[in-house]
Parts: C-alpha cells; structure tokens; sequence
C-alpha cells in the first residue's frame, strides 16, 4: 500500500506540472494574439497598455518590427517580429511536447498502480485457496 500511495503522490505532483505548463502554454499563445492584433493595428493607432494591476496608459503604435521576448530568467532578447512569433511558437511546441511526456508518464505509473493492486488480489485468493484446502484436510 505504500508504494500505491508513492506512486498517487507522483501522479499528483505530474498533474501540478500539467497545470502549471497549460498556464504557461496559454499565455504564450495570449502573446502571440496580442503580437498579432498590434501588428494589424498597425502605426499610428493607440492602445491602452496596462501600468501595474490598476492603471493603463494610452500609447502610440509604432513600427512593429522589432519584440523583446524573454529568453531566460531575467534576459531578454530583440528579435525580428516574424522571428519573434516563430521563437514564442517553439516555446509553446516544447511545453506541449513535455506536457505528453508528463502525461505518458502519468499512464505508466497507473499501470504500476493496476499492476499492484492485482498482484495483491492474486495473492488474497491465493491464501483463501490455501485456508479452504487446509480446512478439508
């Protein structure tokens, strides 16, 4: 049963990493809307671009060739825009590619739980056969 237990405790922690990289996963994809709709927009056009949680400022769309994307923890590079949108594209790919990883690994270890759980039932009937035929003797 202890091993049943290890095995629900992994399934959950895989499950949080799931939700974390859909969260993840859907915020990259917000940002490649919004790169879009700016981009459509076009020069000239103002738009409202949120200053904390409270406030927004209006702002001047300017040419949209270049975007600041982040690249790592606290480094950000400047892209082209088109390679700006293919680089946030991957990033979405590789989440997407770890989430089935996650979730393959989840299945294994549910076959590890079944695994168990009928190794223990074989073993149970297996003692009441040995109870049944030692009360006929």
């Amino acid at each position: 049963m202890d091993t049943i237990r290890a095995y629900v405790s992994q399934i959950e922690g895989l499950r949080a990493e799931i939700t974390r990289l859909d969260s993840l996963v859907a915020t990259l994809r917000q940002s490649l809307a919004t790169l879009k709709s700016l981009k459509e927009l076009g020069e000239g056009k103002v738009v409202l671009v949120p200053v904390g949680s409270i406030a927004q400022v209006d702002m001047k769309l300017e040419k949209m060739d270049k975007v600041v994307v982040s690249i790592g923890q606290n480094i950000s590079a400047e892209l082209e825009y088109e390679e700006a949108l293919k680089y946030i594209e991957n990033e979405i790919q590789k989440l997407l590619a770890f989430r089935l990883v996650l979730e393959q690994a989840i299945a294994e270890l549910y076959a590890k739980i079944e695994e168990l759980i009928s190794k223990e039932k074989e073993e149970k009937e297996e003692e009441e056969n040995e109870r049944g035929e030692e009360k006929k003797d």
